[in-house]
Parts: structure tokens; sequence; C-alpha cells
């Protein structure tokens, strides 16, 4: 079980606020009948609008708030399971954690575009085995080759640009990384497609970046180089924890702006006939690299067992419209023809 947009229950924090604002709306209204007059005339008056209605059409509008933001959160849960037989290709994820990826010339920043578009790309190309290597200075695999898009999903979820203690953006290392990763943790004579899938603004320093792409071509590896960020820059957050401390600056006290290098980017892709998109295109990034890999060489991999997520939205946006429809119907004072029943009031007349 999960929820597939986890922001939304954030909105769950408006209930306490509701509750305390009609609290202290009743208290207004209690103070201002005492001035009109006697409370106990006032009341017989007003013996027909029913307090516990009040409070029952407020729990409606509550319980409604609540299924609305369940529903928008989108709760999932693995409720069908079935056999599959697959046939897939050897994909690795290399993705730049270094400072850079914070600047905001993307919203929100680089990293939590990059995240999204990645979060993407393995959804779609869920059916193949997909690998994740961070990079900055140095690299390192985070999760090895594997056929769980789960796994991959929970690994990214993790992803900062703390975890690599050596600055920079050294490509080159982040595919050398990746080339290892395919002979030792790929299938050992296996004639499976490969590709290498590098999500960057592109700063890189080291000038091995395209000799390694060379090596990768020569190995029949497709390279795609995704960019993030744009030409014009921004500058480079420096955080300590989650405060902002204000922006890199060079030797002469001037801010330091980061900007998307896409000359680099599509180099390294043509070096091995691959493909460069910048991350802002949205969906249809999504839709050409799915493309790229779909014509690689595949082979069928053994039967598993696959769970499939089923979407619970409608269930509570359908609960919520019928807590809705009940309020709207509801009226705050009480029926006549109930006057003898007593059920909502507790002063009952002898």
């Amino acid at each position: 079980m999960q929820f597939e947009n986890n922001t939304y229950l954030y909105l769950l924090f408006l209930l306490p606020a509701a509750i305390t604002l009609f609290y202290f709306y009743l208290l207004w209204r209690s103070k201002a009948i005492k001035k009109l007059g006697d409370e106990h005339l006032i009341n017989r008056l007003m013996q027909q609008n029913s307090l516990k209605r009040k409070w029952i059409k407020f729990s409606l509008l509550l319980l409604t708030l609540v299924c609305f933001i369940i529903g928008l959160a989108n709760l999932r849960m693995g409720s069908k399971k079935q056999k599959i037989t697959g046939e897939s290709a050897e994909v690795i994820i290399c993705f730049d954690v270094s400072n850079s990826m914070l600047a905001t010339d993307v919203k929100p920043d680089r990293l939590e575009q990059a995240k999204l578009t990645t979060s993407q790309l393995i959804e779609k190309l869920a059916s193949n085995k997909i690998g994740l290597i961070v990079f900055a200075g140095q690299s390192y695999v985070q999760m090895p080759l594997t056929g769980d898009s789960r796994a991959a999903l929970m690994y990214l979820n993790t992803i900062n640009t703390g975890m690599v203690s050596s600055q920079g953006t050294n490509i080159g290392k982040a595919i050398e990384t990746a080339l290892v990763e395919f002979e030792t943790g790929g299938e050992e004579g296996s004639k499976k497609g490969k590709a290498i899938i590098i999500i960057t603004d592109g700063e890189s320093h080291d000038k091995n970046a395209v000799e390694m792409a060379k090596e990768a071509a020569d190995k029949n590896i497709k390279i795609i180089t995704l960019g993030v960020g744009t030409k014009n820059g921004g500058p480079i957050p420096l955080k300590k924890g989650n405060i902002s401390d204000g922006f890199k600056k060079d030797k002469e006290g001037n801010i330091v702006l980061t900007k998307l290098n896409e000359q680099m980017m599509q180099q390294l892709a043509s070096e091995s006939n691959g493909l460069y998109m910048n991350v802002s295109e949205g969906r249809k990034v999504i839709q050409k690299v799915y493309e790229e890999i779909d014509a690689l060489d595949k082979t069928k991999d053994d039967s598993f067992e696959f769970s499939e997520y089923a979407n619970h939205f409608q269930i509570f946006l359908g609960i919520g419209l019928l807590f809705l429809t009940l309020e709207f119907f509801l009226s705050d004072k009480k029926p006549k023809w109930l006057e003898k029943i007593n059920l909502f009031d507790a002063d009952k007349k002898s």
C-alpha cells in the first residue's frame, strides 16, 4: 500500500485549524445570543436551531475534506498478481548529485526536476533491468542492475547532493563505473542491448568524458544524455542542513553561475548514435527515451511475479461526494415533525 502523491497529505493539517475555527465560532455565537437578552427565553425561541445538527454538518464537511485529500494523494494497493515473461535490455542511470544540481533555474530546483524525470523513466522502463549510479567528483553504484523497478524508485528517493563528498561533475568517471557494472553485474554472455542514461547539468570539467563515451560506443552501448537546467543558468545555493546560507562565490567574491552545457552532452550522445534531450520537454522525453531503449536488442527473461498497483482514488472521491451531499441536504434546524421525537436536542419537553 502506498500513496502516489504524498504531498497532498500535508493538507490534512488543515483539519485541526478548521476544528479550532469552528469552536471559536460557536463561542462567539453563544456570547452574541447572551447579549440579546434572557438566555433561557432566547433558547426557547430558537429551539428549532439545533447545535448538534451544526456539529453533524461540520463533521460531514471534515469527512468530505479527508476523503478528497486521500483521493488526491491516490492510495494505491497491490491488489493483482500475475506471471509475466518479459524481454528486457540493461539500462544504467547515472545521476548527477553535484552541488550545481541545487540551482533553481528550473523549479523547484534541478535535483528535484531530475528525480521526477528519473522516476517516470523507471516506471516506463520497468520491464528492463535497471541500475543506478550517483556521481559528482567521484561515482559509485547506488543500486546494481535489477529487474525490481520498485527498489529502484526507493533508492531514487534517497538521492541528495551530500551523497558524494568529492564535488565536481566527473561524467567520465560515471561512464567508467557504468561499464564496470555491466561487466560484473550484467548477465554473463548475454546479448541484451545496453544503454547508459546520464542525467546532469553537463558542467563537466574532465576531459575523460568523451574518451569514455567512445569506449562505451566500441562496446555497442548506447549513451542517452538528459540535460537539467537552462543556458542562462542560476546561482548555486549554499545550505547548512535545510537552511539556505547564501550562494557560492568565486575568489573575487562574485556569485558563481552554473549553466547547462548542452554542447558537451550532445557530443557524448553522438559518440554512440544516442540521444540528447532537455528534461524540460516533459513527457516527450520519457517517450523518446523509451523508444530508444525499446529498439535495443532484447532477450527473454524468466517468468517472475509482478504486483500491479491498483488506484483507489475513485472510492474516496465517491465517499467524499456522498458526505458532501448529506451535508447539503441536512438542515441545521430541526424539522417540526421531529419535535416530538426530539432526536437532536438534549432538552426534552415534558
